[in-house]
């Protein structure tokens, strides 16, 4: 018969199983062993924390890490050690929708609900979308590094928001990816980019725990 390719999460559970039978096999008296062993157990985190997110995506250093930690930290039970990996994914998984909705609104309502916000427009990009008619905008005070990003198509003339508070950084890192990648890309899109910057620096800047086990 034919093999078949197993599915992510079984593949990731035999992939967890093997660092940790590495982990407990680590014989502390041998030095040679102990690094291998500790190679193999870094070894097998790190896919299994491809199998969650892909290898392109920083949080699978973040999956790998959880496995490695728990570890060190004596846990055993594979449940446990699952349950700590996905614990790096959930919350920035729900802030990187496949595909986000926007709500377009007229000059009018915009003025309303955000003529308010204080600071200059600085824009990063007045040929966006299909038709090359969207202006792309962040809005922050002078010397502040967050502000509103927000949406203008000129053709409908009409606004949407796409990050209420959102740091230059992460809009430039948006804007030069999507230059080089798809410079007519929609405001869609673009949230989207926006919404995986931020999370990746996010990540980043997320204390790391120290891996491996005290000889």
């Amino acid at each position: 018969m034919p093999q078949t390719t197993p599915p992510r999460e079984d593949l990731f559970g035999q992939l967890v199983g093997l660092a940790r039978s590495a982990h407990v096999n680590v014989d502390l008296e041998d030095p040679a062993d102990y690094w291998y062993r500790l190679g193999q157990r870094n070894a097998y985190a790190h896919a299994a924390g491809m199998c969650l997110a892909p290898a392109a995506d920083p949080r699978h250093f973040t999956v790998a890490d959880r496995i490695t930690q728990a570890l060190s930290d004596g846990v055993t039970d594979l449940d446990e050690i699952t349950r700590a990996a996905h614990t790096a994914l959930p919350a920035h998984q729900a802030a990187t929708p496949e595909t986000v909705r926007l709500e377009w609104i007229g000059p009018k309502a915009f003025q309303a609900r955000h003529g308010d916000v204080p600071g200059i427009d600085h824009d990063f990009g007045m040929r966006w979308g299909d038709q090359q008619d969207t202006r792309i905008s962040l809005r922050h005070p002078a010397g502040a590094s967050h502000g509103l990003l927000y949406a203008y198509n000129a053709t409908w003339d009409e606004y949407v928001v796409l990050h209420p508070h959102i740091s230059t950084d992460v809009v430039e890192a948006a804007s030069a990816e999507a230059l080089v990648t798809h410079p007519r890309m929609p405001a869609e899109q673009f949230t989207t980019l926006v919404h995986r910057h931020e999370q990746t620096r996010q990540i980043d800047a997320a204390p790391r725990p120290v891996l491996g086990v005290e000889p």
